[in-house]
């Protein structure tokens, strides 16, 4: 069994062609059934046979549990095609681009169909010398700096440049950082399988050390990318320590290399737009022209701002407004900055709803510099709209509703759909509960506004 999940053994064309449909299809079938117990409706047009995830995020009130699962089993069926591309790869003796390139959605076909038509270019009489075991200090810096220099080029071309973040940033590129560090360490003494894990992640560690002193990246994205590069990371290390061991390896598996610009052209040119549709409500003891005054009143916004506040990301402070009635000006202040938005719906003690138009940064990065270079903290993550409802209790006092829409340009998207949605949720859930206690404190004091400049709808 070891030796079936060793980057360094071989998979014979045959096999190899039997085999990786199987783990390409397995998202598909995740994504389907997951549809499937939603009773939603699923359209096998070309956008899902090629990004499977993209499809399975867009459906409507997607559960954080499905959304995990199915991203857990993309991430497994990645590996395991990769293990199986690198074994056809060794096989052939060539190919390592694309046993590298199987890792991404987007282009696993393609790969998938060049390595299962490869020929064998280098056949082997006999097996090569084994390494012995030890540690060359001099190619284990030199794959520390490798990997260092790889995730810096990564932010440079991909955010910076091109303003491309996606697969090829967050998973390719530190599975690329564990193939290049992993192969460099271990090819003139072989190290454990632990102590090339370990260099990998130190190379890593180096390379984001590197982004926050270049200013090129914040302190709390770093953190909330690590868990997935880290795990890519050493995979792609035990596949370069495997290639390594071979001997017919040579210098191939950094071939791999060339296709990041590739790569991250193709994913700045087709980015995801992920729609996310969230709703909260809230029971407040007060009547409908209480809770109307507190939602107009323009008062700063009670209560600390809790995790979302900790990790930097905007949260509202509060929301005045300059005039009454559809197209009216809204100014809603975030700790990032002032957002200003257009009232598209006014019905006094019944809706409220707006339109943003522009908006401050999604987040503030943590970092040792004024200013980070950080392109994703605006328009990667925008607000549309936003709607008050109020509506009468049979036994008295409103019920209070907010729904929200935003759209998230980020993958992968069931990455970071959970933690977005648990961030709007935070905020949505501070907002209702700071006018659920203004507008019991008007209800309590006798304030009753006149509201009711014009007859309101019937509920």
């Amino acid at each position: 069994m070891s030796r079936l999940l060793s980057f360094a053994g071989m998979t014979r064309p045959v096999a190899y062609a039997m085999l990786a449909p199987v783990l390409l299809l397995v998202q598909h079938a995740t994504v389907f059934l997951l549809l499937a117990t939603k009773g939603n409706s699923l359209l096998p047009d070309a956008g899902f046979w090629l990004l499977p995830l993209r499809r399975l995020a867009t459906s409507p009130d997607l559960p954080a549990g499905h959304a995990a699962l199915a991203f857990a089993v993309s991430l497994t069926s990645a590996g395991a095609l990769a293990l199986l591309s690198f074994r056809r790869a060794n096989w052939s003796g060539a190919g390592y681009a694309m046993a590298a390139a199987t890792v991404i959605p987007a282009v696993q076909m393609l790969a998938v169909a060049v390595l299962t038509l490869l020929p064998r270019f280098a056949r082997r009489t006999q097996a090569g010398p084994e390494l012995a075991p030890g540690a060359d200090v001099a190619h284990v810096i030199q794959g520390l700096l490798a990997g260092v220099a790889l995730i810096v080029a990564a932010v440079l071309v991909s955010a910076l440049t091109l303003g491309s973040y996606g697969w090829s940033l967050f998973v390719f590129t530190p599975f690329l950082v564990g193939v290049t560090t992993g192969y460099l360490v271990n090819r003139r003494l072989l190290l454990s399988w632990g102590s090339t894990a370990r260099l990998v992640l130190a190379a890593a560690a180096l390379g984001t050390v590197a982004l926050l002193a270049f200013a090129l990246e914040g302190l709390i994205c770093i953190l909330l990318a690590a868990p997935l590069g880290a795990v890519a990371a050493v995979v792609g290390g035990a596949a370069g320590r495997a290639v390594a061991r071979a001997a017919h390896g040579g210098g191939r598996p950094l071939a791999s290399l060339a296709l990041l610009p590739a790569l991250f052209a193709l994913e700045a040119a087709v980015p995801p737009v992920l729609p996310i549709a969230s709703r909260a409500s809230v029971d407040v003891a007060a009547s409908n022209a209480a809770v109307w005054a507190a939602l107009t009143d323009g008062g700063a916004i009670t209560g600390g701002p809790g995790l979302v506040g900790a990790a930097g990301l905007a949260y509202p402070v509060r929301g005045r407004l300059l005039g009454e009635g559809v197209g009216a000006v809204r100014l809603g202040e975030f700790s990032t900055g002032i957002a200003r938005e257009r009232v598209t719906e006014w019905v006094p003690g019944r809706r409220l709803a707006f339109a943003v138009l522009t908006q401050p940064p999604a987040m503030e990065e943590t970092s040792p510099y004024r200013r980070v270079h950080s392109p994703h903290v605006q328009g990667y993550f925008d607000t549309g709209t936003t709607r008050f409802t109020l509506t009468p209790l049979p036994r008295g006092g409103t019920r209070l509703d907010i729904e929200a829409r935003h759209v998230m340009r980020i993958e992968p998207v069931l990455y970071w759909e959970p933690l977005a949605r648990l961030a709007i949720r935070i905020n949505l859930s501070r907002v209702l509960d700071d006018l659920k206690q203004k507008a019991e404190q008007l209800n309590a004091a006798g304030s009753d506004p006149e509201i009711y400049k014009q007859p309101s709808e019937p509920v």
